[in-house]
C-alpha cells in the first residue's frame, strides 16, 4: 500500500509519470506548495514503503529458518536489497522538479529540469528496479513452492509475472503497481497461513 501511494503521488508530477506529455505540462505547477507537499510526502511513503519492504524479506526467511537454500538464498536477498535501493533513488530522481523548487527557490522549472528526472525515473525504476522486481518475484514463487508456503496458482503467477518483468522490464503505466499487488496478496496469505497454523498448534496442544 505505501508503495503504491508512493507511485501515485509522485507521478502527479507534469512531465515525470511515465504517461505524462512534457511538452504539454505546467511547469508553473511546482511553484504550488500543495502540490510540492503532495509530492514530498508520496517520497516519504515511499521511503517508509522500503523499509516494510525490508521487513517482508526479513519475515520470509524466518519462516524459510534453516531449510533456506544458499543459492535461492543469496539471490532472494540480493535481488531485495537492490531493488529497495533502485527504488528509493528512483523516487528522489523522480521527485528532483519539486526538491528543486521547494529548497532551490524556483517557483517555476523549465523542461530541461522536468525532461531529466522523467528519464532518471523511468531508467531507475522503469528499466532496472523491474528487473531486479521480476527476479524477487521469480525466485520467492520458487521458493514458496519447494516448501508449499503459498498456493500454487499464486507462486505460478509469481513466476510468469517474475520471468516477463525479468525479460521486458515493463514497469511503465498501470504496471507500475504490479510489484506492489503482488507484494500484498503474498502478504495476506503468508498472514493468513500463519494463523491457521497457529490455531491448529494450539488445538493440538489442547488435545
Amino acid at each position: 500500500m505505501l508503495m503504491t501511494a508512493s507511485i501515485y503521488f509522485i507521478e502527479s508530477q507534469p512531465g515525470v509519470g511515465t504517461a505524462v506529455d512534457t511538452a504539454t505540462s505546467d511547469l508553473s505547477w511546482y511553484g504550488d506548495p500543495g502540490n510540492r507537499a503532495t509530492v514530498e510526502f508520496g517520497l516519504s511513503v515511499g521511503v517508509l514503503g522500503m523499509v516494510s519492504f525490508l521487513w517482508f524479506i526479513a519475515v520470509i526467511r524466518r519462516r524459510l529458518a534453516e531449510r533456506e537454500d544458499k543459492f535461492y538464498a543469496t539471490v532472494f536477498l540480493g535481488s531485495g536489497i537492490v531493488f529497495a535501493i533502485l527504488a528509493t533513488t528512483a523516487a528522489v530522481c523522480a521527485a528532483a522538479p519539486t526538491l528543486v523548487a521547494r529548497f532551490g527557490g524556483e517557483e517555476s522549472l523549465n523542461d530541461s529540469t522536468v525532461a531529466l528526472a522523467h528519464g532518471l525515473w523511468f531508467g531507475l525504476w522503469g528499466i532496472s528496479a523491474s528487473r531486479f522486481a521480476g527476479v524477487f518475484m521469480m525466485v520467492t514463487s520458487t521458493l514458496a513452492l519447494r516448501f508449499e508456503a503459498l498456493p500454487v496458482w499464486l507462486a505460478r503467477i509469481g513466476q510468469g509475472l517474475g520471468v516477463l518483468l525479468t525479460i521486458t522490464g515493463a514497469f511503465a503505466g498501470p504496471l507500475d503497481f504490479l510489484f506492489s499487488t503482488w507484494l500484498a496478496l503474498v502478504s495476506i496469505t503468508l498472514l493468513f497461513s500463519g494463523r491457521d497454523r497457529s490455531a491448529r498448534a494450539d488445538n493440538g496442544a489442547h488435545a
